[in-house]
């Protein structure tokens, strides 16, 4: 049998790509099940998360007040603690031990405790040099204070002003650290 074909284009090339074209479009039907399928995942996964962060977005809430409560209570203690350090410290033990020091002529205009790093500044007046000698032989041969710095000195209508930074020791005070 002869066969003879008058048709300006081959079938059986057709028949192939329509056969190629449908397998794609079941490949690409495939292709957005799963895309369809992941979507609707990523949905209830998006949703659980935004159910956690709604869960933990309340739990803060109620957690806010405790903060700041625990806040309040740590200033408190804080305070509590520097009220607690300074009772430790013996105001009188530190009049008594500048008294001591003290020579006749000299009197003290201010005084300045720096409680951190146990400064004292000593402003006064000196009736003559020797009384202001005195003072600071006294305040370098004391156990209670140490390093006496003479930072200013003048003389004033017949007195010398002056200056004096010294640390105080606490090393007669109990429990208290003692750190240059």
């Amino acid at each position: 049998m002869i066969v003879i074909n008058f048709a300006s284009i081959d079938f059986r090339r057709l028949s192939r790509v329509y056969s190629g074209l449908a397998v794609m479009l079941v490949l690409l039907f495939a292709a957005t099940a799963t895309m369809v399928w992941m979507d609707m995942g990523c949905s209830r996964d998006i949703s659980s998360m935004n159910e956690r962060l709604n869960a933990l977005a309340a739990a803060h809430e109620q957690m806010k007040p405790l903060l700041l409560e625990r806040e309040r209570l740590e200033k408190d203690m804080s305070v509590m603690s520097g009220l607690m350090e300074s009772r430790s410290f013996s105001w009188t033990r530190l009049l008594t031990d500048i008294e001591t020091v003290f020579p006749v002529g000299v009197a003290l205009s201010r005084l300045e405790f720096n409680p951190r790093d146990r400064t004292l500044v000593f402003d006064g007046k000196a009736q003559s040099p020797e009384s202001l000698r005195n003072f600071m032989i006294g305040m370098e041969k004391s156990r209670s204070f140490r390093d006496p710095l003479l930072k200013h000195q003048s003389v004033e209508q017949g007195s010398n002003t002056f200056n004096v930074v010294a640390f105080y020791s606490g090393d007669k005070i109990p429990g208290v650290a003692v750190g240059k």
